[in-house]
């Protein structure tokens, strides 16, 4: 090819030389990396999730979960498979429903909230309320 560039040239007119390159190819290690070591493959990635709040984060938890966030219930009603843990509060009174399930394990299904007086009653404000009393 240089000599067709020359060629077409001319005789007496030199021939540029090729421009150097302005950058290396990156060096084949940099290209392929090597595999990650069995301890870097074997870590977990753990993600920070933030704890869903009101009655939607008490469903599925296990009855014991449930005993750490609210405390000791003050009534139990067994019924089969299911208990109904009563929680009272300054203003409202809240029933937990937990199952047992088929591994033996206990989960909150179903939450109902009342007043004092026993009217029905939001059950999120009332969690709220027995949540706030037991920090306080």
């Amino acid at each position: 090819m240089a000599l067709t560039l020359a060629a077409c040239a001319g005789a007496g007119e030199p021939v540029p030389a090729a421009a150097p390159a302005t950058s290396s190819p990156a060096p084949l290690a940099a290209q392929n990396p090597a595999p990650a070591s069995p301890q870097q493959q074997a870590t977990p990635q753990i993600a920070i999730v933030a704890p869903i709040a009101g009655v939607r984060g008490l469903m599925g938890i296990t009855r014991e979960a449930l005993g750490a966030r609210l405390g000791q219930a003050g009534f139990v009603r067994r019924d089969g498979p299911a208990e109904v843990l009563r929680f009272r509060g300054s203003a409202c009174l809240l029933d937990v429903f937990v199952y047992r399930e088929a591994d033996n394990t206990q989960r909150v299904t179903h939450v109902d909230a009342r007043t004092l007086q026993g009217r029905p009653t939001p059950p999120d404000p009332c969690l709220d309320a027995l949540e706030k009393e037991k920090k306080g």
